[in-house]
């Protein structure tokens, strides 16, 4: 048991130490523990939202099978299309274990690393850089190959710096998360940036009781949703009827940023709009919306898949989880990941002990949530590794809120709800 002990908890701690760059691959480590998982598990009892998360994970791989199945044997898919897979890895086996460790002296040492690291890296940065160069020679990319890949990270260390900062009060505290912020900035990631203000303003609305302005906080993402639907689709629908597959055709004077509006107002979010619309129920298979141009075939009504023999495993995704997921998964894709993402919320909210990581946990569940109303932030895994790996940990963790047995999902009376 100890040896099984050091081998989990030291592959979890390369893992999350791994979640600096994504130059090595180090932070999806942690699916090698999917043998031992399977094999040495060691509790009787499970998280309810990790339950509900093997349930997503159950109907991900039908979908998979159902449309594709050479991608769960094609490194491509898993780096992609397949991307939930290694960004929930750690969520689906660290809560198989149960230890005693020192949680809260590894989450401090980390973050320690982390702020020094980035710290001197963008020191670096700013000696080193033409600042009346292009906009890609100022942005700030740490050791990460894109700036919304080092955004999603850093936005997931100032919610771990917020929490030190507001539990301790203290300078040393307020310089270290003012410093990951301003790293943040330099990214000009806008959706990490707006996700991590978004996340604190859910955090303060959760733990004070203001259920209504949260609740509104919500909605203004979905409605812009809307609204981008409402002037994209109509424009996408007549150029597919001409055209059988609609193109990008933006003037390269609009600029890198408003092109990037204007491409998920035109073409991703009504893309997936168009996909969901034709298979509603359970979507048109996980790794679809990339594969063009679509060969659209009804097996029933309202149930539909795409043909298109050529399968790719690329980055053209929706830019809006919510959205993708509704467009390879349906509503019954869509409803069973929300009904583990509101679990998870209600687990993080009922936390009594550790508050400094239970309010850093409740910050980027909102950071996610607001940011993967911009991008497919949801399962990437430069933002979600760092969490996944920290919730992980904390469940695995021996004295973590009490859990829910696993008994009472087969059928067996609870008071505990969802």
């Amino acid at each position: 048991m100890d040896l099984q002990k050091k081998f989990v908890l030291g592959l979890s701690l390369v893992s999350l130490y791994g979640t600096v760059t994504n130059f090595v691959y180090l932070s999806p480590l942690l699916t090698l523990l999917v043998p031992l998982g399977l094999y040495a598990v060691n509790k009787d009892e499970l998280a309810r939202p990790v339950a509900w998360l093997y349930g997503f994970l159950l109907l991900f791989l039908v979908s998979v099978v159902l449309y594709h199945p050479l991608s769960l044997v094609e490194f491509g898919f898993y780096r992609r299309d397949g991307n939930f897979i290694i960004s929930y890895a750690p969520l689906l086996i660290l809560p198989l274990f149960s230890y005693e460790f020192e949680l809260r002296q590894y989450f401090r040492k980390f973050y320690r690393f982390s702020v020094i690291l980035y710290g001197l890296l963008f020191v670096y940065h700013l000696l080193t850089t033409n600042f009346l160069g292009s906009i890609h020679e100022i942005v700030f990319s740490g050791l990460f190959y894109a700036q919304n890949a080092v955004g999603g990270f850093l936005s997931i260390l100032g919610a771990l710096g917020f929490a030190y900062w507001y539990h301790r009060r203290s300078k040393k505290e307020l310089f270290c998360f003012l410093l990951v912020a301003i790293i943040l900035v330099a990214t000009y990631s806008r959706g990490s940036i707006l996700g991590l203000a978004l996340g604190i303003a859910g955090w303060y609305c959760t733990v004070t009781g203001r259920t209504k302005t949260l609740i509104g906080l919500l909605i203004i993402p979905v409605l812009f949703t809307a609204g981008s639907l409402m002037i994209g689709y109509p424009y996408y629908t007549d150029r597919l009827v001409t055209q059988d597959e609609v193109t990008k055709e933006i003037d390269s004077d609009v600029g890198q940023k408003n092109a990037n509006v204007m491409i998920r107002v035109f073409y991703t979010f009504p893309r997936a709009w168009y996909m969901f619309l034709e298979s509603p129920i359970l979507g048109s298979g996980v790794g679809s919306y990339d594969d063009r141009p679509y060969d659209l075939q009804e097996i029933v009504p309202y149930l539909t898949y795409n043909a298109q023999p050529q399968k790719a495993h690329t980055d053209a995704h929706a830019h809006h989880s919510y959205l993708h997921i509704l467009a390879e998964q349906g509503v019954v894709g869509l409803t069973l990941f929300l009904t583990f993402w509101v679990s998870l919320f209600l687990y993080l909210k009922r936390i009594k002990t550790q508050p400094v990581i239970r309010d850093y946990l409740l910050i980027v569940f909102f950071t996610v949530t607001f940011s993967s109303f911009t991008a497919h932030r949801i399962t990437t895994p430069s933002q979600m590794l760092p969490f996944t790996i920290s919730l992980g940990l904390f469940i695995m963790h021996r004295e973590a809120y009490k859990r829910v047995k696993i008994r009472v999902l087969s059928g067996e009376e609870s008071d505990e709800t969802l």
